[in-house]
């Protein structure tokens, strides 16, 4: 048995553009899952069963008076980087994300319009996985040929990027990007019929405590949002300047020194625009010729052990693995932030097998005591229980959910926690006090499917509920909900009807049954590529009427 071994799967891809833009939306671009390994949360994790027609359900719903009046707040999920240093991702409430949906459903058009950018490498495509966004899925190959191509002639490079984009983003720009400061303004004054950028504006405030500052890091509305204000910089620098974006990272090639201080200075003036700042300590210019690559890099991929089977297929030795690894730590000395531990990680996970797998399995665990962000590697290893003594991996993990969780890491400990339940075992009785003693609304609803932790989640639970205010149950939803949904608790939310809605289409976003939900079913069906020519799909309740 492959214990830890998860099969990639893709999804068939049979929708129209716009389909697709809407599932991409609920099902696979909701939740935090824009790397092209999808590694930001574990797999038990998933929002495959949010179809549209059940956030269209949803934002149909009239929501409460006090919830006109505080809006929404939202689960934060903080994802170690590779200096450790945790970044805050977020998972927006249910009904709020669905209010956003439907805001960019009724507007896909004049959206996707308003984020054309020929300078942009990320773009909101359809990926054969289903999702909108990938933030770096160009390959190493592919981006050589474009630097070659956009660099060739220049003498200086100039990089620079955006302070803290998303949590910078004034929401009332996306005003300004689309329509113009002085239009924006027009219409302010006029109180006419809102633009389309305007609700769009109050929809994203309104999910996150109301703030015209910052936007939750994860969900493709954001990056819709960003690529939004950003391609509007983009255009007024468009024709002036050779250059590129990579989401908020700046790129440009120019002829002379003064042309990239020109670049740098341009850029600075047109994100001021949008009350958007340069990072000055990530802002230079480097002459050309330079690698393309850092030498780290080079390094690493020069030391990368090349051995064929009989077969012609990539195989890989004990030793060669082991020495690998030893030089990638070493190299991690001089780059000390974990990003090279993980890129070797990498280059070798998928092709070690056998007793080799399991030494690889057994290194990049202990390497991700230091680094959790190796965690997610480990499944991607063949590694199977003949090669490798289970209790030991079982101690070992809980060593790691222990130390993630004194240092307050979502990934850590939810991680952890997911391969323990791979591994059929359960967290001991002290981890599961240091979990919930963080009040990490992730982890805790990931501990919930424990028995051995379940009573002690509900008392938990039971405390968050008893006189707390409306923000204090959405900063827990996703844990309130799982208890919901496995009737340890009662509803938490008064007058307000999303978990009655998401539970009666069978909505579970931790660990969903395999067989797939009815609202799941209907995709399918609305996607039918064998439907007669002239046959339209049925409406989703007519469908679960059997109507079709």
């Amino acid at each position: 048995m492959k214990e830890f071994t998860n099969p990639v799967s893709n999804i068939a891809v049979f929708h129209n553009e716009e389909r697709h833009f809407l599932e991409a939306l609920t099902r696979w671009n909701y939740f935090p899952n824009q790397k092209d390994s999808a590694t930001e949360l574990p797999p038990c994790f998933s929002t495959s069963r949010y179809t549209p027609e059940i956030a269209d359900e949803l934002a149909n719903t009239n929501p409460s008076q006090e919830r006109k009046k505080y809006w929404f707040d939202l689960v934060e999920y903080k994802a170690t980087r590779f200096n450790n240093v945790p970044r805050v991702l977020s998972l927006i409430h249910p009904l709020a994300y669905a209010r956003v949906y439907s805001n960019l459903k009724k507007n896909r058009v004049e959206i996707l319009g308003s984020m054309k950018d020929d300078n942009s490498v990320i773009t909101a495509e359809q990926h054969n996985d289903g999702r909108m966004f990938i933030m770096n899925y160009e390959d190493h190959e592919t981006k050589t040929k474009n630097t070659l191509e956009i660099s060739f002639g220049a003498s200086f490079r100039a990089h620079a990027d955006v302070a803290n984009c998303f949590g910078s983003i004034y929401t009332h720009s996306l005003e300004w990007a689309v329509q113009g400061y002085e239009k924006a303004k027009e219409r302010l004054q006029e109180r006419g019929e809102k633009h389309w950028s305007s609700t769009l504006d109050i929809m994203l405030r309104n999910a996150k405590r109301n703030e015209t500052s910052g936007l939750p890091v994860g969900p493709s509305s954001s990056s819709i949002a960003v690529e939004i204000v950003l391609a509007a910089v983009d255009r007024e620098l468009a024709g002036k300047f050779r250059f590129v974006r990579y989401i908020d990272d700046y790129t440009a090639y120019c002829e002379t020194h003064i042309q990239a201080q020109e670049f740098i200075r341009a850029l600075s003036i047109a994100l001021s625009r949008y009350r958007l700042t340069l990072n000055l300590s990530k802002t230079k210019i480097t002459e050309l010729p330079e690698p393309l690559v850092d030498s780290w890099v080079t390094k690493l991929a020069n030391a990368t052990p090349w051995r064929t089977d009989s077969n012609g297929a990539l195989t890989l030795f004990t030793h060669e693995a082991i020495n690998f690894l030893d030089y990638a730590v070493h190299l991690n000395k001089d780059v000390p932030d974990g990003s090279v531990l993980k890129l070797a990680a990498g280059l070798i996970c998928h092709r070690a097998q056998g007793d080799t797998a399991a030494t690889v399995f057994q290194y990049i665990l202990s390497l991700s005591w230091h680094y959790p962000i190796l965690l997610p590697l480990l499944e991607k290893i063949d590694a199977t229980s003949d090669y490798y003594d289970k209790e030991t991996v079982i101690a070992k993990l809980n060593e790691i959910l222990k130390t993630n969780a004194i240092h307050r890491r979502s990934d850590g400990m939810c991680w952890a926690l997911y391969y323990l339940n791979q591994l059929s075992s359960d967290p001991n009785d002290e981890n599961v006090g240091l979990v919930i003693q963080t009040s990490d609304a992730t982890a805790i609803a990931l501990l919930s499917i424990f028995e051995t932790a379940t009573d002690a989640v509900v008392a938990h639970a039971r405390q968050i509920i008893e006189n707390c205010t409306l923000y204090e149950l959405d900063q827990n939803w996703i844990l309130l909900y799982q208890l919901f949904l496995q009737e340890k608790i009662e509803n938490p939310y008064a007058d307000d009807p999303t978990f009655e809605i998401l539970k009666k289409h069978d909505v579970q976003f931790i660990n969903p049954p395999k067989k797939t939900s009815k609202a799941e079913d209907y995709c399918f069906y609305y996607s039918n590529p064998f439907r007669e020519k002239n046959e339209s799909p049925v409406g989703f309740q007519d469908y679960l009427d059997g109507k079709y």
